[in-house]
């Protein structure tokens, strides 16, 4: 267990240490950018602010920078320590803001391009609230306030301890410093005053200062930064280990993207098991990887962290507006800067492979020769699942496409809505990540990945035996059901064909099929039938004739997912923004006070109600044996057993073996992910979704608890009055143990909103005496 995490208890048994939840200062909202024709950000509002900040010399007057102001003012800080000369000659030590004589108490500010920008970053980091935050490989200015005609300033750095030695040595009133990431956390900086006359030590102040990366959206980085970004990231595509000289360009904590994606492809392909997915180690284990990859980043630029993306900004109206002018994404409403050429590239619409910018004509990776790390690949010996039939050599975008149907009938893209309801609505850790995992989550894997070969399929055949609405909802679960036929071992593929014999092809020579099951006669057919989820709401009524060439149908047809929405979606760039936005909202609902109860069980609960329902909390969608998803399990749950180019983990958590790897559990990794308590080598820069707000989801709500006084005002921080919004979606609650609980039947079925909403209206029509 890494220090100061002993007192935080994230299982069965105590109480995690309770911060007290603080509404954050009133303040401006986090600026956006918006891209011209030429992929630059325009100037707008933000770029004025920034202009006028600079030239005041000051932070900008967001939440943020009223936080900076409090933190700045030695007289609040405990880690500052003034001394002063006596006119003997003596060195006195006193308290900021005690009495003293003129002159002021020293004091200074320390700040880089974006403090100014945008003020302090991480003010609502409890630990951070008072302490100034510099930020590694970046220039930072430190600045005297009021410096003394006739004295002149010398700047000492060490590292956490006045014994520590001096890493960092500047001098003048205004000095400009970059700390390297082997400084992180507490460093004690001494700012002396020297009389220039006599050379004499006027004054001296020793105060403690934080170094830790900032994680920005990613739209907010400088179009400077955001090209080194991207630069950075496509090293980790090009330069490899294996085979290459990674490791010696870049240092032994190297590692590609070739070997961090079979980590999640080995996690999420097995038949009987995705480590990552479906279950409470989604939170976790992508909060791991993802700092494996960050780490990676860091090798080739020091500077750089991992940005999140926002992508709800997507879905608002502020969003819809700024990014009115891009491309559609094949007819899709929702557009983003994200998918064009100069970010992480568009799609071809005929091929839809990735076709230009940084990562066009990145090939999808084959299992090496005699499988050295045990993968399961696809049928063309690609890393892509194994229930995939898909034949594009490149990464591949499905765009929203599910077959002939479009994602936003069933999964509509994330909205300040279901991120709302995630952070405001939830008291514990089970349904906070249940939940999690769809709405606010989900559809931006379904919508870049998509679903592709098969819209004749089912626009043309299935359509002329069920009918066009019955096939347009098959269309949308037909990912789904795929999937589940190969977790259920029903459809699979036998041997490995080469990438020349095409999908039909493959599926047609009976290479890929439902193995063993006779459709043409018996009821092998039913079998399959009612292993599919909604299958029955959707076609129960039918005939035999029309159940049994449905099924067929399916099983001989490519349903095939674009590279987002499967097993190696971290092969696509623009995987690796998305779940620290996860993390960055499961932060925000533990520093609010919503998440109060961190129980992380080893074993599935179930129990039966007076009435005869049984209700069920699993801990994943598989069996409680499924490693990943319980409390006690270590990631990377031997996954990497296999690996042959000495690729492991690095989780960046205090306490972590040098060299990297992890030894704990899922428990002490979730404490560890808990912003109360400083155990990440990041933060992030602010908790604020001011587009959010424009929309009546104030996601500021959420620093008001149940009970608090305000709360029953109806009003907000500052006296606003709350949104009167309804909470989330309800789902089949009773209580053990508190959380979220299941009807039996309810677990395989993947919880979007809109999806279950139609199956229940479904399900009503054919109860109801009408739709008899």
């Amino acid at each position: 267990m890494p220090p100061q995490l002993g007192s935080h208890w994230y299982g069965s048994v105590g109480d995690p240490a309770k911060a007290a939840a603080t509404p954050p200062a009133e303040g401006g909202e986090h600026p956006f950018f918006h891209e011209g024709d030429d992929g630059k950000p325009r100037r707008g509002l933000a770029k004025v602010g920034l202009a006028l900040a600079l030239a005041l010399g000051v932070a900008a007057t967001s939440r943020a920078g009223v936080h900076t102001a409090a933190a700045t003012r030695s007289s609040s800080s405990s880690s500052t320590l003034q001394s002063s000369v006596d006119n003997k000659g003596r060195e006195t030590s006193h308290r900021p803001g005690l009495a003293t004589t003129a002159p002021p108490p020293l004091a200074f500010h320390a700040r880089n391009f974006y403090h100014v920008r945008d003020g302090k970053p991480a003010s609502d980091y409890p630990w951070l609230r008072d302490v100034k935050l510099v930020e590694p490989h970046r220039e930072t200015t430190l600045s005297v306030d009021d410096p003394r005609e006739g004295f002149e300033y010398r700047w000492l750095i060490r590292g956490g301890s006045s014994a520590s030695k001096v890493h960092t040595a500047a001098s003048g009133a205004e000095a400009v410093v970059v700390l390297e990431a082997k400084h992180l956390e507490e460093n004690l900086v001494t700012l002396e005053e020297v009389e220039i006359a006599t050379g004499a030590v006027a004054r001296r102040l020793d105060e403690f200062v934080m170094v830790k990366y900032v994680r920005r959206e990613i739209r907010t980085l400088t179009y400077e930064e955001r090209e080194e970004l991207l630069d950075a990231m496509l090293e980790l595509w090009n330069v490899r280990v294996q085979d290459g000289d990674g490791r010696e360009k870049y240092g032994e904590n190297y590692s590609d993207i070739w070997a961090i994606n079979r980590l999640h492809f080995k996690a999420a392909s097995p038949q009987f098991c995705d480590h990552f997915h479906d279950g409470l180690g989604f939170l976790t284990n992508h909060g791991l990887v993802s700092n494996t990859f960050e780490n990676s980043l860091q090798q080739v630029n020091p500077k750089l962290t991992l940005p999140y993306w926002d992508f709800t900004i997507e879905s608002s109206t502020a969003g819809i507006a700024a990014n009115e002018h891009l491309d559609d994404m094949f007819g899709s409403k929702i557009k983003t800067p994200l998918l064009q050429e100069s970010w992480f590239g568009t799609a071809d619409p005929t091929t839809r492979m990735v076709q230009n910018g940084r990562w066009a004509n990145v090939p999808i990776p084959k299992m090496r020769e005699g499988n050295p790390s045990k993968i399961e690949p696809d049928v063309y010996s690609k890393l892509r699942s194994p229930w995939n039939v898909n034949d594009r050599r490149y990464i591949s975008r499905g765009m929203g496409q599910m077959c002939h149907a479009r994602a936003e009938t069933f999964y509509p893209w994330p909205t300040c809505e279901s991120h709302y309801n995630l952070a405001t609505s939830f008291t514990d850790f089970y349904s906070w990540v249940w939940e999690s995992l769809y709405d606010p989550h989900g559809p931006v894997h379904i919508w870049i990945g998509g679903v592709m070969d098969c819209e004749e399929t089912y626009g043309v055949d299935i359509e002329h035996l069920v009918g066009e609405e019955t096939a347009l909802d098959l269309a949308l679960m037909a990912f789904v059901h795929r999937k589940d036929m190969f977790r259920d071992g029903i459809f699979s593929c036998e041997g490995s064909v080469a990438v020349t014999e095409s999908p039909d092809e493959v599926l047609e020579s009976g290479v890929c099929g439902c193995h063993g099951y006779d459709l043409t006669q018996g009821d092998d057919y039913l079998q399959i039938f009612e292993s599919m989820v909604f299958m029955k709401e959707l076609m129960g009524d039918s005939d035999e004739n029309t159940k049994r060439e449905l099924v067929r149908v399916m099983c001989s047809t490519p349903i095939n997912e674009g590279d987002h929405l499967q097993s190696s979606s971290s092969l696509d760039p623009s995987f690796w923004s998305t779940h620290p936005t996860m993390e960055r909202l499961w932060m925000y609902s533990v520093l609010t006070g919503q998440v109060t109860d961190f129980e992380w069980p080893d074993a599935d609960v179930t129990y039966t109600a007076s009435d005869g329902t049984t209700y069920s909390q699993p801990i994943s969608k598989y069996s409680e044996e499924c490693l990943g998803h319980r409390g006690s399990d270590v990631f990377p749950f031997d996954i990497l057993a296999n690996e042959v180019n000495d690729f492991t983990v690095q989780t960046g958590i205090k306490g972590s073996p040098l060299g990297g790897g992890n030894t704990m559990t899922n428990r002490e990794v979730l404490a560890a992910f808990d912003p109360r308590i400083n155990a990440l080598p990041y933060v992030y820069d602010t908790f604020e979704w001011a587009h959010c707000a424009e929309d009546g989801f104030d996601l500021r709500d959420a620093w008001l608890a149940k009970g608090d006084e305000e709360a029953s005002r109806g009003e907000g921080p500052g006296g606003q009055a709350m949104s009167a919004k309804k909470g989330p979606r309800a789902v089949s609650r009773q209580s053990i143990g508190g959380g979220t609980v299941f009807e039996k039947d309810d677990l395989p079925f993947p919880m979007y909103g809109t999806l279950k909403d139609k199956m229940a209206h479904l399900k009503a029509r054919k109860e109801s005496p009408a739709g008899r």
